[in-house]
């Protein structure tokens, strides 16, 4: 059971790396404002984590079932596991610990960026409407002879953005 439990584990390591890669170009995509882009990595992603739930669930199982046979109380970590397993496969178990730990610190240092540039593309999207807007109702502004007169307001807008 235990060297399923291993497959399974590697499966999911697998798939975490995945869910990197797709995390890193969505990143791009936000970068270059490539929405067409966007919406098919946002696709890949929600078919990564419909594979990674049916994995937790396979591996929820097993460790259930390793659990009733081992008859352990309290949580079933990869180190109480490692403790049943014989050497290669302690080994293995707990290179995989780090490999996931490792995943999923990355995963979450890159799900941070990306929101922070769909945040700033929120905002910058909210100036320019503000900027439009403003565009068609001008301010009223003193003359050089001291009468209030309409602005026609310039607005200037940074294409480079």
């Amino acid at each position: 059971m235990i060297a399923k439990l291993i497959d399974i584990i590697s499966k999911e390591a697998a798939l975490f790396e995945s869910f990197l890669e797709l995390l890193e170009r969505q990143k791009q995509m936000l970068v270059t404002n490539n929405v067409s882009g966007l919406n098919e990595i946002t696709a890949l992603q929600q078919e990564k984590l419909s594979e990674s739930r049916a994995l937790s669930r396979r591996r929820e199982q097993l460790i259930s079932r390793i659990r009733q046979d081992h008859t352990l109380d309290g949580d079933v970590t990869l180190a109480r596991l490692a403790a049943l397993a014989d050497e290669n496969q302690a080994t293995r178990l707990m290179q995989l610990r780090s490999v996931i730990l490792s995943l999923n610190e990355k995963i979450n240092d890159a799900r941070n960026t990306n929101a922070m540039l769909l945040n700033q593309s929120r905002e910058f999207v909210a100036r320019t409407m503000a900027l439009l807007a403003r565009m068609n109702s001008p301010e009223a502004n003193y003359s050089g002879s001291g009468r209030s007169e309409r602005a026609t307001g310039t607005v200037m807008l940074d294409r480079r953005a």
